[in-house]
């Protein structure tokens, strides 16, 4: 076999349409054609032009991956669901997913440690609540565990939620405020032995 044509596409400059034997085989990025220094006029077998193929599939596959984590940190999860959602064979996925993971763009544990810190000291969330959160979407149970034996006390969160809501319930009668309250705070996921505490210390 042999290339018989490598023409610039009118829609992206970034891609070179490739001809193999006077037919149109496959569209491939510039890089890909560098990287296998393609050239009109070249003999390929079919073992090279599966490389070629896997070679450019890894590539869009992880440009993909990069764009999806340029918006926010992603689970394993994640990313893998997303990745497959697009159509990539598992064996694209796998090898993408698992250069991220030791190059460190993909790393459950750092995500957990992270979303733990932000969930408390930002959202004003419970620790119940961002277990399971990070638990749907797929962090493992040990490293939810160790996140949330490094986290932050969540007494100073649940402490500003309520200084938060406590002027709308003013003019209620003591139970009916503790009460609201105390399905505010459950609702944000905080420990009940939190909210049991911040409420017997309230002034009412």
């Amino acid at each position: 076999m042999k290339i018989t044509g490598l023409k610039p596409q009118r829609r992206s400059k970034k891609r070179v349409s490739v001809f193999v034997d006077g037919e149109f085989a496959f569209s491939l990025d510039r890089e890909t054609v560098k990287q296998f220094r393609l050239k009109e006029g070249a003999r390929v077998d079919t073992r090279l032009l599966e490389d070629v193929v896997l070679a450019e599939q890894l590539r869009k596959c992880r440009e993909y991956a990069l764009l999806l984590l340029s918006y926010r940190a992603r689970s394993e999860k994640e990313l893998r669901e997303r990745l497959e959602k697009k159509g990539w064979t598992p064996a694209v996925i796998e090898a993408v997913i698992k250069k991220f993971k030791e190059t460190g763009l993909v790393d459950d544990e750092k995500l957990a440690r992270r979303y733990v810190q932000d969930r408390i000291t930002i959202g004003h969330k419970g620790k119940w609540r961002i277990q399971q959160e990070l638990t749907k979407i797929g962090i493992a149970k040990e490293l939810i565990n160790r996140a949330l034996v490094a986290a932050p006390d969540e007494t100073a969160a649940a402490q500003m939620v309520l200084e938060h809501f406590l002027p709308r319930y003013r003019k209620l009668d003591g139970k009916t405020k503790k009460r609201r309250l105390a399905g505010i705070l459950a609702r944000r996921g905080f420990a009940l032995e939190t909210i049991n505490r911040l409420l017997e210390e309230l002034p009412l």
